[in-house]
């Protein structure tokens, strides 16, 4: 099956699906353009898309080579490829493929396998190399694509590797803070082909306004009518939620998820971007991977629903490493736990689990076997050593004179104390490896907050337990923050130590 044009494809293929004119200009750009910028707000269907995009281009021309790329497992796996799976499952007519998880192949007619086609998912870190699927162009057809997913945070060193082959590449993602590649082409714009046909690069915004959802809200209001929430195409953002995203969600959310807009202006980070970025270079400076200086500590954030869980361990240096995956299962966790802890010499006491979801539940399993390692209620209180008269930087709004505890609770304190470990005024040296790219953006995105005392608190982490005013982690950051979560318990393990303070496990 050959089509030139990607929307006839589309409607040939899956006549029910409805695409919406920001779509449809992706779709063309892709076929006409060499470089597409898409930066989008949430719930404005990126990911159908991108799915939709890579499955014509690879359909359209053969042979083909098409890799998508994202730093983030699930992202690719799960949500990206889950679209293409559907895809292919609910063709009208059979595509000519052969699937095998993130591989698929051409089938020719005679059932055999093109080997010179594949389209391919990959994880990629900072500095990973995307060479080896250069392909030559025929006329004037590209027979390369390279798809940016999440592009916010994807490394300058993956897209310098990966624009030396790719005819065609397609950058999307949201305006999450980042100072790479992705963000710089957005502020330049347009890019007009010297010929004066097409554009080299070419930029498309997509509000949240742009969803024909919204739309219809808004021009039944200006009708003087009542807004219906009718829904005209499903899986896109809604009036009603709009409306209430709006109302509730801070400036800097608005911005990034629905404006599909880089935050400008001067609401205050937890971790400031430009204290992320002095962690990267000093551990830039000391290397990754590398031997582990002094003490270890190893924290792990146990999966709670459709979670993942997540192993950080940490010297007095900062990141020695970080795993993530997607399991719940006790003996899968026990034997990572013992395994990481063996490898990095972590004693069993200087294991941090967090209590809530199933941590306990492994945790109790592992002392079970004689492993003596701790839990960490986020919400228990404040640990009773951290009392100052003195406040730093992290709290000026409490009378000095009087003494109290500068943070909320235990969720606050152990954020805190990462940010005082990043924090160049306190003397912060903590090194944070640049490959982490998820983590990284978990911890761009956590807000500073301030309670009527004074005291440093986060948002909850769930809408179960937040105020009907404050909006919760999960929808600032778009998921639970289980990689921040597991950093900052194997930080508080080394400040523990650093100050000989003693864990009562929750």
């Amino acid at each position: 099956m050959r089509c030139i044009d990607p929307v006839k494809f589309g409607a040939l293929c899956w006549p029910d699906m409805v695409l919406y004119d920001k779509q449809r200009e992706i779709l063309y750009s892709l076929r006409d353009n060499d470089e597409t910028v898409v930066v989008a707000g949430n719930g404005l269907g990126k990911d159908f898309i991108t799915a939709k995009g890579a499955i014509w281009f690879f359909t359209s021309r053969r042979p083909a080579r098409v890799v998508t790329t994202s730093v983030q497992g699930g992202q690719l796996e799960d949500v990206l490829w889950g679209e293409m799976r559907r895809f292919i499952e609910t063709s009208k007519y059979p595509l000519p493929f052969r699937y095998n998880h993130l591989h698929i192949r051409h089938l020719r007619p005679d059932g055999t396998l093109d080997a010179r086609s594949l389209l391919t998912g990959k994880v990629v870190n900072k500095g990973e190399s995307l060479l080896g699927y250069h392909l030559e162009a025929e006329g004037d057809i590209p027979r390369t694509l390279l798809i940016f997913d999440e592009a916010s945070g994807i490394d300058d060193s993956v897209y310098n590797t990966g624009a030396t082959w790719a005819h065609r590449i397609l950058m999307i993602g949201n305006p999450f803070p980042c100072e790479n590649f992705f963000r710089r082409f957005v502020k330049e714009g347009d890019i007009p082909r010297k010929s004066g046909v097409g554009f080299h690069r070419k930029v498309i915004r997509i509000r949240a306004e742009d969803s024909p959802n919204v739309q219809l809200g808004f021009d039944e209001k200006r009708a003087g009518k009542e807004p219906s929430n009718r829904i005209l195409i499903p899986g896109l953002l809604s009036y009603a939620e709009y409306v209430k995203r709006r109302a509730l969600w801070s400036p800097m959310r608005q911005s990034i998820s629905l404006d599909g807009e880089f935050y400008e202006g001067a609401e205050v980070l937890l971790h400031p971007l430009d204290w992320l970025n002095a962690a990267e270079r000093r551990a830039d400076a000391l290397g990754h991977p590398r031997k582990a200086q002094g003490r270890v500590t190893m924290g792990i954030d146990a999966a709670e629903g459709g979670d993942s869980t997540v192993f950080v361990v940490c010297d007095e240096a900062g990141i020695l490493e970080l795993e993530s995956l997607k399991t719940r299962d006790t003996s899968v966790i026990m034997g990572l736990t013992i395994a990481k802890a063996q490898r990095w010499n972590v004693k069993p006491q200087d294991i941090y689990f967090d209590a809530g979801g199933g941590g306990k539940q492994h945790a109790d399993y592992l002392r079970s076997r004689g492993w003596n390692v701790k839990t960490v209620a986020f919400g228990g209180a404040v640990t009773p050593q951290i009392k100052t008269a003195r406040f730093n930087s992290l709290t000026q709004r409490v009378d000095q004179s009087e003494e109290r505890y500068v943070y909320k609770n235990r969720r606050a304190e152990m954020y805190g104390l990462l940010r005082r470990a990043l924090d160049p005024g306190e003397g912060g040296d903590f090194a944070l490896p640049a490959c982490y790219g998820e983590l990284r953006r978990q911890l761009e995105l956590m807000p500073l907050r301030y309670d009527p005392e004074g005291r440093l608190h986060l948002p909850s982490k769930n809408k179960r337990s937040a105020t009907s005013t404050e909006q919760c982690l999960v929808d600032i950051i778009g998921h639970s923050p289980d990689e921040a979560d597991a950093l900052v318990l194997a930080n508080f393990g080394q400040w523990q130590k650093s100050h000989r303070v003693q864990l009562v496990s929750a």
